[in-house]
Parts: C-alpha cells; sequence; structure tokens
C-alpha cells in the first residue's frame, strides 16, 4: 500500500486524529468519496483485456448506482467480473472471531468488529465514518459500499476473488510470526479509541500484498480474455505490477480495443 492520500486519510479517521474540517474534507474529496460517478482503468496484454473498477467502502448514492450500471454492461458483454470480499467462512466461534478482530486491528488499525456491526465504515444514524464526527457529512448522501452491485447476475460470471480472513492471518503469521496479543491489546475494547502501532511491512502484505497475488493469479489462470475486476483502488498498482513481472507486455492503456 503506498503511503498516499488515501493511507493519510485512513490515519486521520481510525487513528481519531483531530485534524480540521477542512482538511479532512479535502482527504475525502481526494480519495473518491464525493465522486458521483467511476472512473474506469484499462491494462492489456494485448490478449487479455483488463478493466479495473476502483472501489471505495464509503460514497455517494450516485457513485454505487454508476458502479451497477457499469458493471452490469459489461456482463452484458460476456466479461468475467472478480470482485472484492474478504470472506469469514472459517470462524467457528465467538472466542476465535474475537481474537481475530483483535488481530487484525493490531495489524491495520481496523476495528473489523465495529464496521460489521455498522453495517460499514459509515454509521448514517450519527453521521460519524469508524467513531469521528464529520458535520458536514449529512450534507451528502453518502452510504456504505453496497452489497447488490452484483447481486442481479448468474454467479458463474461473478466470482469473488479475495482471502478468508483465517487464511490472509495464516499467511501472514507464517511470513512474520505470530501476532501476539499484548495486554493492552486485550483490554481496549472495540469501539473505543485504539492506539495503532503500525508494522508497515506487515500491514502491507494484510491489507494488499497477499490479496494483490491472490487477484493477479486468478487473472492469469483465467480462462476467459475478458474480465473485470470491482476491488479498492488501491489495489491497482500492485496488480499492474504483479502482471508486468510474469508479461511484460501488461500495460496500462487508455481504452480498450
Amino acid at each position: 500500500m503506498v503511503f498516499n492520500y488515501k493511507t493519510s486519510l485512513l490515519i486521520c479517521l481510525l487513528g481519531q486524529l483531530t485534524f480540521s474540517s477542512c482538511i479532512t474534507r479535502i482527504l475525502l474529496k481526494k480519495v473518491g468519496i464525493f465522486d458521483k460517478t467511476v472512473t474506469l482503468k484499462y491494462i492489456t496484454n494485448g490478449t487479455k483485456q483488463i478493466v479495473f473498477l476502483p472501489m471505495h467502502h464509503i460514497g455517494e448514492k450516485e457513485f454505487y448506482e454508476d458502479a451497477k450500471a457499469t458493471t452490469d454492461s459489461f456482463l452484458k458483454k460476456n466479461y468475467m467480473v472478480f470482485f472484492e470480499a474478504v470472506r469469514r467462512n472459517g470462524i467457528t466461534d465467538s472466542i476465535q472471531k474475537d481474537t481475530i478482530y483483535r488481530k487484525v486491528r493490531k495489524i491495520t488499525g481496523v476495528d473489523f468488529y465495529t464496521i460489521l456491526s455498522n453495517g460499514g465504515y459509515l454509521d448514517t444514524t450519527t453521521n460519524t465514518i469508524m467513531g469521528l464526527k464529520l458535520r458536514y457529512i449529512s450534507k451528502h448522501k453518502l452510504v456504505n459500499q453496497s452489497k447488490q452491485l452484483l447481486s442481479s447476475f448468474d454467479s458463474s460470471h461473478v466470482k469473488n476473488i479475495d482471502a478468508d480472513i483465517l487464511e490472509l492471518m495464516n499467511a501472514t503469521e507464517k511470513k512474520f510470526g505470530k501476532i501476539i496479543l499484548e495486554p493492552y491489546d486485550l483490554k481496549t475494547p472495540f469501539r473505543e479509541k485504539y492506539k495503532h502501532k503500525k508494522n508497515k511491512k506487515i500491514s502491507d502484505f494484510f491489507v494488499s500484498e497477499y490479496r494483490n497475488n491472490l487477484l493477479t493469479d486468478s487473472i492469469l489462470k483465467s480462462p476467459y480474455d475478458k474480465i473485470m475486476i470491482v476491488y479498492g483502488a488501491k489495489h491497482f498498482d500492485g496488480i499492474l505490477e504483479n502482471l508486468k513481472l510474469v508479461d511484460k507486455n501488461y500495460k496500462e492503456v487508455g481504452k480498450l480495443d
């Protein structure tokens, strides 16, 4: 994950830092939170045609309406759609869930428990993003990412290409060693301010690198030559870099033929 405006916003929101309303608004605008239409990106090696739809977890209602209409149009052109959604199939009980979510918070600073409880990063009843009150949010039609974006199509052309959270955690601990929950991690309740001490290598691997590798592998192995990727915007550069390592002919283009 490149340290950019998106990362700065995440630190601002998740760390509960005191940013001025103006600065926070600029950051939100920079990462596309107020966009009303999607901006597609394109990758090709001359054979495979890849359309990348940069997604974010909070946005204007019109943005998600346009994202659905755009995705529908490519599905009608027989594109295979790969989408992002970390699964939680492997969690079997409340104790395991508590441990995993605390480890996720320790690695990323993200309170995954609260996100799930609120139905997303945005709590529309209080106009807060991860607990951060933003006075001007109510002036916009901001909503959490729609879960209905791809629901109306045959699943044979729509696939969740993402990691299970236990798979992701196991891969991270295999590479970096066991994530140890210290007293502070265990005693700090979810929904409360959490002082995140970030290890960039571990965080980057957990948030981006492992999942980018998984998605890239699926692209390369797919028998489909027309693929649409509906994934977080921050994943684009890593996926393009991965594809280039396998085939130097892969490149970003302004449009597809």
